[in-house]
């Protein structure tokens, strides 16, 4: 069973009959496997917020469908399984953290003699231990992303649902919230990430859907769409002019680094081995030579260059 299935989901807004209607989430099918954490990708706009909300049932689809653990989204046996973090937290300010917290479990339906556990773990989890009695209002944006993504775990969910996790977190704690997902994927949840900050999705998630305006644009296993060959790199202590020549005439990017070796840059093995040749015969020392893999950056603008028309 898929922890995530949506078929042909599709939102619109706006009135009626096409009238000023707009479209932002166009038959989105997606299948999140358990345990693994996806990446959910896609510019400003591009209908992410929406889809997420769909998720959760807090906004209902123009049409298609979806499930949750089987269930139907937004009901209550999909719910209970889910922890969501929004990507704008905004706690009400006359709470502390441990009372913002005690409410959100009885929102959850935690029995009255297992919230103080949850809440210590939470709390834990997080580090947020130091300042568990000051009032929100008192807190930094930091401190409280680190509440959201608290409340998130309290109801110790098979499902987290994190949008920009990593907001308002300096770089100790972007670190932190990262090797969270890592704990949580070791211990069979599913992590469903929307992020801009596309290094970190990379160093954590195993899937990938990318989406613009609303449609699915790329979807696939992350390390196999990351795999794809982008070229080569032959790093020289010296290039000649003869031999500079020879290279550009096979389409190689020459650059000359600040240590004052030279990286050419070719776009596949053939013309590697033939830049090799030619080093190798003008007499020009080889430090390196590397095959490149693209990134999960060159992966999602390649995904939106394709959409445009």
């Amino acid at each position: 069973m898929a922890a995530i299935r949506t078929e042909q989901l599709t939102k619109i807004f706006g009135g009626r009959r096409g009238r000023g209607q707009v479209r932002a989430v166009d038959q989105l099918s997606l299948e999140v496997a358990q345990g693994r954490a996806f990446a959910f990708l896609g510019p400003n706009g591009a209908g992410k917020t929406t889809t997420i909300y769909m998720l959760l049932g807090l906004r209902q689809p123009s049409s298609g469908r979806g499930e949750v653990f089987g269930q139907p989204l937004g009901s209550i046996g999909a719910n209970r399984r889910i922890g969501f973090l929004p990507e704008d937290m905004r706690p009400k300010r006359y709470y502390t953290v441990e009372g913002m917290l005690g409410h959100c479990a009885r929102l959850y339906g935690i029995p009255e003699e297992a919230r103080a556990e949850r809440i210590d773990r939470a709390v834990s989890v997080v580090q947020l231990q130091e300042v568990r009695t000051r009032r929100t209002s008192q807190l930094s944006k930091g401190m409280v992303q680190r509440l959201g993504l608290a409340q998130a775990l309290l109801n110790d969910p098979d499902l987290l649902i994190l949008d920009e996790p990593t907001s308002n977190l300096d770089p100790v704690g972007r670190r932190d919230v990262m090797n969270l997902v890592k704990q949580l994927k070791s211990q069979g949840r599913t992590v469903f990430i929307s992020s801009h900050v596309l290094s970190e999705v990379e160093s954590v998630c195993d899937d990938v859907a990318i989406i613009n305006k609303g449609r699915l644009v790329r979807q696939g296993v992350l390390s196999e769409l990351m795999g794809k060959d982008s070229g080569w790199e032959i790093t020289t202590q010296t290039l000649g002019a003869a031999a500079a020549e020879e290279i550009a005439r096979l389409g190689g990017r020459i650059e000359t680094r600040a240590d004052g070796t030279t990286l050419v840059q070719v776009a596949d093995e053939e013309a590697q081995r033939r830049v090799v040749a030619i080093l190798v015969k003008s007499g020009h020392p080889i430090v390196a030579t590397n095959q490149c893999r693209s990134t999960l950056e060159q992966v999602f603008l390649e995904a939106l260059t394709e959409e445009q028309p």
